[in-house]
């Protein structure tokens, strides 16, 4: 060894050896440029998370196949050229990360491991492994970066690689559409995406008239939502392209679900018009949010064409400096000076977008002839009817070729992913079913935002039934107002007013007097986020989520359009956008304890919101020592056992990084390699509502370091078989949570499945059981009944005055509940069992 690699070979036994004396489930052996892996290593029989990315690693030990109770193991950026079988054989390894190696084949054993994401984002290999496709336990498959296979970001979903943390594409999808791919006959799919955006009165849909070869219609009224047409493009050599033209509403209210359509396989036509003066903010706010949302992983934005339009209307011509703009959006393709009244630029605009949906990778995509057979059948019957069940869609791909029950859920998955045909797989109260006609679920969606818009943002069942009363079927205005709480643009109210929907964004604009409090705390913890883009219904979202914390003056809510005042324990926080700046500041006062316990859980509410949009990328701060800081800084600074510099109007001061996160989380929440039980949420349905509540206060938890993480029904993914799914889920928790109420009770599942599996896993004294009562049932005669219950002997959530005084009582329990199991847990000299830790989760 050369005098460099001795170094960074002792200091992976010094890590080595730090682990096993703290009894750590994890060690960090990253960026070391370790040449060799330790045999050290193997004397860590409770490790279940190993990194050794970012060395030199040319192979690895066979003796990694005796770290039985591995889970997470990350060999990315080294130069492997294979990896040992042995891996492929532990029994509880759930991701691996093989990225940027030199990767010729992988083990057969990976094929049958109950596997979570297997990360291979580089060009390791030209085409998959017939045996890969004969995997039924592989959840995740990470393709991205490896052109060669020749599949389309929408086969191969969202990119962790770009920093998305959801929409992930499941392993069984990809596989079953480049299986099918490579055994049948194939079309091209030659179909595009492209979407109309700017301002209301703008002319977009008088642009897609003119497009079409339509007569210029006078006074024509604004989109009511969203309308879509199909268009037929000259396609050259490899014949005509059908463009899917989706035509959004230029109206505020209707942006919130603009950025669930958005994608980077589109093409975007912005319009503007001079009629207002405010073509320059709007070409900014458009181009700024298609970026966010149309960046591919590589950073390359989509195509976009700049419509100048209304060219030839005095007063209302466009001004822009276009040299400007492309400087800062170089996605943009062509400026065009449009007028679809004297059809000026029209056939430049035509010419435009067919050259640039030309130069799209995957509008020819090849597509598996009965695959695309269901395809177009689906198209055909969306013409007749905008949605069918789940049952009927498994009968109308029986009957074009489809006949395996997994191949079809892959289909519904990459026709969701196209936009042809809308399925929510993962959510159970939607995934039953198939929404042909996209524009049937955002017009009704729009008009009962609409509806509340003019009520003071409240929206009432009667409200429901009158806005949708075209549709007849009472399970889809259902299924409407469900999507509606899926995307976080209503919540429900309380039991007391059911049947009433609150829409924040649709709350009137001004902000309470009780605001100006805020400004002048002199003890407040302090965030603000910085966006390059920042989207319409950002803060109302949050506030969806954070709903039950909404201060309450004289009976009325201290909640607005843009902002909400909370409270908890005796903190208060003001959470708000200003625009003007594209911020969203959070200001928290009240006693110490409280107001970091209240940060904390907005702080982790706001991060959950941006995983769910990579491309946002906002900057957040926090106001430390007189000063905005970049809080990824101090975190990072803490983990290395550094100060931070902060720059100050007296210059720059070292200062302790962990008093800046103490404002947010306790120390241990910090600590990754740090043992935390994992909890399972066992409830029915019903009780949705009531589990929502209860993650809100695990978070809360979870910032105490008392949590790792918490699982429940809702995160099954596509193409999980969610009955072993729920069974390895419950068998890896130190807590099961059983929500216990009457339809919880008359639940067969859990009767007969979780409680019967939670209850032996207690005698054998791997878990902990806790029953928290939602309600009076008959539950004291149950098994339940020998086990101490929350929120305190056993008094129901409902019996108590206020919901929140109870959940806070049922938070204590818990806390007593997880320290013991940690203080068990340090008392440990080898413990029993290991937990996945993975990163990020």
């Amino acid at each position: 060894m050369t005098r460099k690699e001795q170094k960074a070979y002792d200091e992976a036994l010094r890590r080595i050896e730090e682990c096993r004396r703290g009894k750590w489930t994890r060690v960090d052996l990253s960026g070391l440029g370790l040449t060799a892996v330790p045999a050290d290593l193997r004397q860590l029989i409770a490790l279940t998370e190993l990194d050794l990315s970012h060395n030199q690693l040319t192979e690895l030990p066979a003796e990694l196949g005796q770290l039985r109770a591995l889970r997470v193991l990350r060999l990315n950026d080294n130069k492997l050229t294979a990896v040992p079988t042995e891996v492929g054989r532990l029994p509880g390894l759930t991701e691996i990360f093989l990225t940027n190696n030199q990767l010729v084949t992988l083990p057969r054993e990976i094929a049958y491991l109950v596997l979570g994401p297997v990360f291979l984002g580089d060009p390791w290999s030209s085409s998959l492994p017939m045996w890969l496709g004969r995997s039924s336990t592989l959840k995740y498959l990470f393709l991205h970066g490896n052109p060669a296979l020749g599949l389309s970001p929408m086969v191969l979903g969202a990119d962790p690689f770009a920093g998305a943390c959801d929409g992930f594409a499941s392993a069984q999808a990809i596989l079953h559409y480049y299986f099918s791919r490579q055994a049948e006959k194939t079309r091209p799919l030659n179909e595009v995406k492209m979407i109309l955006v700017g301002r209301g009165g703008a002319g977009k849909t008088s642009t897609v008239q003119a497009l079409k070869g339509e007569p210029f219609q006078e006074g024509e009224e604004s989109t009511p939502g969203i309308a879509l047409c199909d268009w037929e493009l000259p396609g050259g050599t490899g014949g005509a392209v059908t463009a899917h033209v989706w035509d959004f509403a230029g109206q505020v209210i209707t942006h919130a679900l603009h950025q669930f359509f958005f994608s980077v396989r589109s093409i975007y036509v912005v319009v503007l018009t001079g009629r207002e003066n405010s073509e320059r903010e709007d070409a900014e706010y458009w181009l700024r949010l298609i970026k966010a949302f149309g960046t591919d992983a590589e950073g390359a934005g989509p195509p976009v064409i700049v419509a100048l339009n209304k060219w030839d209307v005095d007063g209302c011509r466009p001004r822009l400096d276009r040299e400007a703009l492309r400087e800062r959006y170089p996605f943009i393709r062509e400026f065009v000076e449009l007028d679809c009244k004297t059809k000026r630029g029209v056939e430049k605009l035509k010419k435009a977008l067919g050259r640039e949906v030309s130069r799209l990778k995957w509008v020819r995509e090849p597509f598996p002839e009965t695959w695309d057979e269901v395809r177009r059948a689906l198209a055909k019957g969306g013409k007749k009817r905008a949605h069918l069940t789940y049952a009927e869609y498994r009968k109308l791909c029986a009957t074009h070729g489809v006949t395996d029950e997994g191949k079809q859920d892959s289909l519904s998955e990459i026709l969701h992913n196209l936009g042809a045909a809308l399925n929510y797989r993962t959510d159970p109260r939607l995934r039953e079913a198939t929404v042909l006609q996209p524009a049937w679920l955002t017009r009704h969606v729009y008009a009962l935002m609409r509806k509340a818009e003019k009520q003071a943002g409240v929206l009432k069942q009667a409200d429901v039934e009158a806005v949708l009363k075209a549709e007849k079927n009472q399970e889809m205005r259902e299924y409407l107002v469900r999507i509606m709480e899926r995307f976080e643009i209503a919540y429900a109210q309380k039991k007391a007013e059911a049947g009433v929907w609150l829409v924040p964004q649709a709350l009137p604009d001004n902000q309470p007097k009780e605001v100006a409090v805020f400004g002048q705390a002199t003890e407040a913890t302090r965030l603000r986020y910085t966006y390059q883009a920042l989207p319409e219904g950002l803060v109302p979202r949050a506030i969806v989520r954070l709903h039950e914390f909404i201060e309450t003056k004289a009976v009325k809510k201290l909640q607005w359009a843009s902002g909400a005042i909370l409270t908890r324990e005796g903190a208060r926080a003001l959470l708000r956008t200003e625009p003007q700046d594209r911020l969203v500041m959070l200001t928290v006062t009240g006693p110490k304890k409280a107001r970091q316990q209240l940060a904390g859980l907005c702080q982790a509410e706001m991060r959950d919101i941006h995983r769910d949009i990579p491309g946002l990328n906002p900057t957040e701060e926090t106001q430390f020592k007189g000063a905005w800081v970049p809080v990824a800084a101090l975190e990072s600074d803490e983990r290395n056992r550094q100060q931070t510099g902060v720059v100050t109007q007296k210059g720059t001061v070292l200062a302790n990084p962990r008093e800046a996160n103490d404002e947010y989380s306790e120390q241990p929440a910090r600590q990754e390699e740090v043992w935390k039980p994992v909890v399972f949420i066992s409830y029915s349905k019903a009780n949705a509502a009531q589990r929502r509540a209860l993650e809100t206060q695990l978070k809360i938890l979870m910032n105490e370091g008392l949590v790792h993480r918490v699982w429940h029904d809702r995160m099954i993914d596509p193409g999980d078989e969610w009955d072993p799914k729920i069974r390895r889920e419950l068998g890896g928790a130190d807590v099961v949570i059983f929500l216990t109420s009457a339809a919880a009770l008359a639940t067969d599942y859990i009767t007969q499945h979780e409680l019967p599996q939670a209850l032996q896993m207690r005698q054998e004294q791997k878990t902990e059981v806790v029953p928290i009562i939602l309600e009076d049932c008959r539950w004291e005669p149950t098994s339940l009944g020998k086990l101490l219950a929350l929120p305190e002997k056993g008094r129901p959530i409902s019996g108590y005055g206020r919901p929140a005084t109870a959940w806070n009582a049922v938070a204590g329990g818990l806390a007593t509940v997880f320290k013991k199991l940690i203080e068990r847990r340090g008392r440990e000299d080898s413990p029993k069992r290991a937990k996945p830790r993975p990163k990020g989760t």
